[in-house]
């Protein structure tokens, strides 16, 4: 009987770390982003960057101030306010966002 309880302890513990070493991954994994951006010269556009799963809110907060390359020109341009931030494989929940992705040279 106290083998039985010593093997399903083992087993517990064993799928414990499973599951731990599964959360861990999955926050080192990055991956493709795009964000719904206004630049400073009031242009929209749809940025993409490439982050780890976690930070793709934190897109918002860090992305602000910060000088991009643009298909615009050949010099950077500065991102003045991020509206939205999804995977890259996942829809806006603005139409307007959506349709710049459409219309976006890739």
């Amino acid at each position: 009987m106290k083998n039985i309880a010593c093997i399903i302890y083992i087993l517990f513990i064993a799928a414990s770390f499973d599951v731990s070493a599964e959360a861990q991954m999955k926050n080192k994994h990055k991956v493709d982003a795009k964000c719904h951006v206004e630049l400073t010269s009031d242009k929209e556009i749809i940025y993409f960057a490439r982050v780890k799963e976690a930070d793709i809110k934190k897109l918002l907060d860090t992305l602000p101030k910060r000088k991009v390359l643009t298909s615009l020109s050949k010099d950077k341009k500065q991102i003045q306010k991020v509206f939205e931030c999804v995977l890259l494989t996942a829809k806006f929940s603005s139409l307007k966002a959506n349709r710049l992705f459409e219309n976006q040279a890739r």
